[in-house]
């Protein structure tokens, strides 16, 4: 049974619950520079995307493990038992016995071998060892143990493959270049998200208002079709105009339908950029406010496009996998090269039946125990096709990124122009815009009037309260793509945090 909560922590959850409840059911409002922040915050593609470069960062720490010292201990103890025959020790023969029996002596034998080593590989690719050990031996036919300690070391530097930081850092410099990819690309989703939310921010008020403009819309063509009706009761209209106002009345009771479907799901898709509710986001309402203040931006093609080569995160990740592949040509450029190592060992021993003294034979300055050995080890495939066949990729696949380069910048200066050319076209729209909606707006008053006075019929009335719904999305439309249009270029330009105050720690 669950435990009963004392009365006032009961008290408190009821509270926070209602509270809860509460901010559940109050609809979240906002404006557009609100929406933004809230997607910097919660937006899941950002949150996810944030784990990006501190994963790179665990790879290259990874990679700069290669020249990590192992050091390794090891502690082997090992017995050897046997029987053998005793032997006459002047004749060398095996000592007869009464009854014919040969007798046998049990020999044991026994080792404790205690072994430190620590191994490595430098930047350079000279490899290391350096080892000491101490063995100790006994035999159960002496009186005495023996104590072997030792002291020495292997090195092996290579002289032409594996040679050089050029062979030996390249996974360390592929991923810092992985790494700093890693936060273009976290630069790259949060302009995305930025532009996306603008976007989705600016079309869902499209759809609201063009939703007002629709029910306006529906109500003219309700009162014209109220007006009609008194007028056909009086005699002073016919059936055919009552039926026109009918059909057109249904037909804008649909296309209020379709606007608001239209303003609920842009709704639903701005939830899903400004809030991390999960199985609550469908209850969530979102209020927005109207477009800031339009922006008197002008593209300066002069100064703000040489600056999209240097802040436009695709490009940037362009240059860095151009790195990257360079890195494989100089690595596998080595790789073709014939293996020719230097290698020398040198190594110190101590014998004595104490531990210590063994250990001071090593280290001690008239000790002739010891052994050393010097040579060079070559090989080389012959004919080296994979190494060779490798390289030739690599080199392929600098020359392809060169390419894919120069199409990167030849698209960035296209969506850079077309970009600021939207900025210009979308305001001129708007004036355009406004000034349709003025002359619809006054033929249609002056068509009402008309109709009144019976020298114009139903249908042209209809075909302006159309004309003037049409002017009043078309303006909408012109400023929502008016501010879409800035976070384009921006987007394209590169532009986008440095235009919102967005930095990235």
């Amino acid at each position: 049974m669950r435990p009963l909560l004392p009365f006032r922590s009961r008290i408190a959850a009821a509270l926070l619950a209602s509270l809860a409840a509460a901010s559940a059911a109050d609809p979240l409002k906002l404006d557009l520079q609100d929406a933004i922040r809230m997607a910097l915050g919660k937006n899941f593609q950002i949150r996810a995307e944030r784990f990006t470069p501190q994963i790179a960062r665990a790879k290259q720490l990874s990679a700069s493990g290669k020249f990590d010292p192992v050091a390794e201990v090891s502690v082997t103890y090992d017995e050897n038992n046997q029987e053998q025959r005793t032997l006459n020790s002047e004749l060398n023969t095996p000592t007869a016995v009464p009854g014919g029996d040969t007798p046998f002596l049990f020999a044991r034998t026994s080792g404790l071998e205690v072994d430190a080593s620590i191994a490595g590989l430098t930047p350079w690719g000279l490899t290391y060892d350096l080892d000491a050990s101490a063995t100790k031996n006994t035999d159960n036919r002496l009186s005495d143990d023996k104590y072997n300690s030792f002291l020495g070391f292997n090195i092996a530097q290579p002289l032409l493959k594996n040679f050089g930081t050029d062979a030996n850092l390249a996974q360390l410099r592929i991923a810092r270049a992985d790494r700093a990819i890693s936060e273009w690309t976290l630069r790259d989703r949060i302009i995305r998200v930025v532009t996306d939310t603008v976007d989705t921010y600016c079309e869902l008020y499209f759809t609201k208002e063009n939703l007002g403009v629709e029910e306006r819309s529906r109500e003219l063509a309700a009162q014209l079709l109220s007006d009609n009706l008194k007028r056909a009761e009086i005699g002073v209209m016919s059936p055919l105009d009552v039926m026109q106002a009918r059909s057109d009345l249904a037909s804008r009771e649909e296309r209020v339908l379709v606007a608001k479907r239209n303003m609920l799901d842009n709704e639903n898709f701005l939830k899903q950029l400004v809030t991390d509710e999960v199985f609550r986001v469908l209850d969530t309402r979102i209020e927005i406010a109207s477009l800031p203040e339009l922006p008197n931006v002008k593209a300066d093609r002069e100064k703000d496009f040489p600056l999209a080569f240097q802040m436009r995160p695709d490009y940037r990740q362009a240059l860095l996998d151009l790195q990257k592949r360079q890195i494989n040509v100089v690595f596998s450029r080595n790789q073709a090269l014939p293996r020719l190592d230097l290698v020398a060992s040198f190594g110190v021993n101590g014998i004595d039946s104490s531990l210590a003294d063994s250990f001071q034979r090593v280290t001690g300055q008239a000790n002739y125990n010891y052994s050393w050995t010097a040579g060079v080890v070559g090989s080389l495939p012959v004919p080296n096709r994979e190494a060779r066949g490798q390289l030739e990729a690599n080199k392929f696949e600098v020359a392809k990124a060169l390419v894919e380069i120069k199409r990167l910048e030849q698209l960035i200066l296209v969506e850079a122009d077309n970009a600021a050319g939207q900025i210009d076209t979308t305001l001129k729209r708007i004036e355009a815009t406004t000034a349709a909606l003025d002359y619809a707006r006054k033929t249609l008053e002056a068509a009402q009037a008309r109709l009144a006075s019976g020298t114009t019929t139903t249908f042209e009335v209809l075909q302006f309260q159309r004309d003037l719904a049409t002017a009043e999305i078309s303006r909408i439309r012109a400023q929502a793509d008016h501010v879409r249009a800035i976070a384009e270029y921006a987007r394209v330009t590169g532009l986008t945090l440095a235009k919102n105050g967005i930095s990235i720690e």
